[in-house]
């Protein structure tokens, strides 16, 4: 694979006129808030590997300004634009999405906040775009949805040139399944998605993983279960995708993890107990992020191989 530091990535020209692809650069070139808000590095591999693979990146500037039924429709937008510059080439398929939220808990009125007004536009555009919610469990790609200081809203989609695998958490209910306890329109991904690359083994792109099960978050304030909870999340998905529903995998497989965590006094603790669970050899990126859900303390996404 093309070396670490090719697969960073400039947010720059990707406004809403304007889906021009990333232009890759060096990490030190952009401010720390700008780094947080790219692509995962093994993007930026897999899009060296193959041209089979493409980015679509849009950002709506000064999204906390709007209201929300301006915010509403500026998702359904954006979701909409990328769908529109995937169908000018061969990638056609999104088997990744990734979703900054600014202000993401921020009262939209309603009893709405800005991420579950952003839910409800999500599930619009991707209804339109899959010819109906009835199809996400075979066509839903995995995703993360966090929040950030900025004023902009920022996704990327990564699309392939044939279907991903969507997959199941036994553990979960599936996102898009949620009750309407969590907002009018559930929240639209896959739990984790299968892809195969050029060459080598299957690769697994796990989605935002948090204390979750069912669709209820468990152990609230407690970090250490959470992480615990959070880990067994992982396992379970990676045995799923390797059709191991009852054999959890090891967390050894990831390439390369990204943790999402609010307090960044609770970064040693979590660095402690991940590496704990994976060793000092698998990457690890760290993010500071608000999370969909006040109470969750960390969400860990990945990229893993599909052992044979």
């Amino acid at each position: 694979m093309p070396s670490r530091g090719q697969s960073r990535y400039s947010l720059r020209q990707n406004l809403m006129s304007d889906l021009s692809p990333v232009v890759p650069v060096p990490s030190s070139a952009l401010p720390g808030a700008e780094r947080d808000l790219l692509p995962p590095p093994w993007v930026g591999d897999l899009l060296g590997q193959s041209d089979r693979f493409r980015l679509a990146s849009v950002r709506v500037p000064g999204a906390t300004a709007l209201d929300r039924v301006a915010f509403h429709d500026a998702t359904v937008h954006a979701y909409r634009r990328l769908e529109a510059e995937l169908r000018g080439g061969q990638a056609l398929h999104p088997v990744r999405l990734w979703n900054h939220i600014p202000g993401i808990h921020d009262a939209l009125g309603d009893g709405l906040d800005r991420y579950r007004v952003f839910n409800a536009g999500r599930f619009e555009a991707l209804s339109q775009w899959y010819g109906g919610n009835e199809s996400f469990d075979t066509r839903v790609a995995s995703a993360s949805g966090v929040g950030h200081d900025g004023e902009d809203l920022v996704v990327h989609c990564l699309a392939a040139d044939r279907p991903g695998r969507p997959v199941v958490n036994p553990r979960q209910i599936a996102p898009y399944r949620y009750s309407c306890k969590f907002g009018p329109k559930p929240p639209c991904f896959a739990r984790a998605t299968v892809i195969q690359p050029d060459d080598g083994a299957p690769l697994v792109l796990v989605g935002g993983t948090a204390s979750i099960v069912g669709e209820e978050s468990v152990h609230p304030g407690n970090l250490a279960r959470q992480m615990e909870e959070t880990l067994t999340n992982l396992s379970v998905l990676l045995g799923e995708a390797a059709g191991k529903p009852s054999s959890p995998a090891s967390l050894e497989t990831f390439r390369e993890l990204r943790v999402y965590h609010p307090d960044l006094r609770q970064r040693r603790e979590l660095r402690l107990l991940l590496e704990e669970a994976v060793g000092r050899r698998v990457p690890i990126e760290w993010v500071r992020a608000d999370l969909c859900r006040s109470e969750l303390l960390v969400e860990i996404e990945g990229v893993a191989e599909l052992a044979g």
